[in-house]
């Protein structure tokens, strides 16, 4: 190698080193924000994090309310409560958590182990498996039903509650008349904490037009905050005092 080189070389090789530091080194833990700015078609609003907490003495928990059990650090509240229920938050909400035992949180459609007795069902259907079951013109012989009814389901095949449902509905129509209060009387509960398929979307089960499951980002600060300070009886709390927080 040419002398005039060297140098070169020993530059190059001090930026690859420094570069596989910085790769190999993991990031530092992000310190408490002092202020969060938050925008909003209102007027954007510059939150005092660090003054509520120190000065306050408002703990992490009154407003972090998924913090994790195993955790002292608590979530950004934009991990559960977006701007929007769009595409992108669908998308890389999921990149705000530290690891997938907050989904059972939202997601606990798949908690439901189903408490059925199929032996017990047979002599309820006089042996006529079809009750329940497809006949020849779509499955040759009983099978699973998780066979081709995912969680999800397609436009073509319904999912395997709706496919479960349809069924069930035929002979237990005085249990889905009643309006069974939650899934209990028909599924155990079980730990999924460690669940790794696919989830359920929320609109299989939740279909009442207009309800929301998760507040969005304004409605949820909006009720965290008014509420703490309509208790306090200082601060903005009251409708006319929007100003207090939103800076036109």
């Amino acid at each position: 190698m040419q002398k005039k080189f060297i140098p070169i070389a020993v530059v190059l090789a001090v930026l690859l080193a420094l570069s596989a530091a910085g790769y190999m080194t993991p990031p530092k833990k992000e310190k408490m924000p002092v202020r969060i700015l938050f925008q909003n078609s209102g007027g954007r609003v510059i939150f005092s994090h660090l003054q509520h907490h120190r000065d306050y003495g408002v703990a992490c928990a009154k407003c972090h309310h998924e913090q994790h059990e195993d955790s002292e650090e608590a979530l950004p509240c934009g991990s559960c409560h977006p701007q929007a229920f769009d595409r992108d938050y669908i998308r890389d909400h999921i990149n705000s958590f530290p690891d997938n035992s907050y989904c059972v949180k939202c997601h606990h459609a798949e908690l439901g182990e189903l408490n059925f007795d199929h032996d017990a069902h047979i002599d309820y259907a006089v042996d006529d498996c079809q009750v329940c079951h497809h006949g020849p013109d779509i499955e040759d012989e009983p099978q699973l039903c998780t066979n081709c009814h995912t969680n999800a389901g397609t436009p073509d095949v319904p999912s395997i509650r709706n496919a479960a449902h349809d069924r069930c509905i035929n002979c237990h129509d005085d249990m889905f008349e009643a309006g069974i209060k939650g899934c209990t009387p028909c599924h155990k509960m079980k730990d999924m904490r460690d669940y790794t398929g696919d989830h359920t979307p929320c609109k299989q089960c939740h279909t009442k037009p207009g309800k929301d499951l998760v507040l969005n980002r304004v409605n949820a600060f909006h009720d965290q905050c008014m509420d703490c300070h309509r208790e306090l009886k200082r601060g903005p709390y009251k409708k006319e005092d929007c100003d207090k927080c939103h800076v036109r």
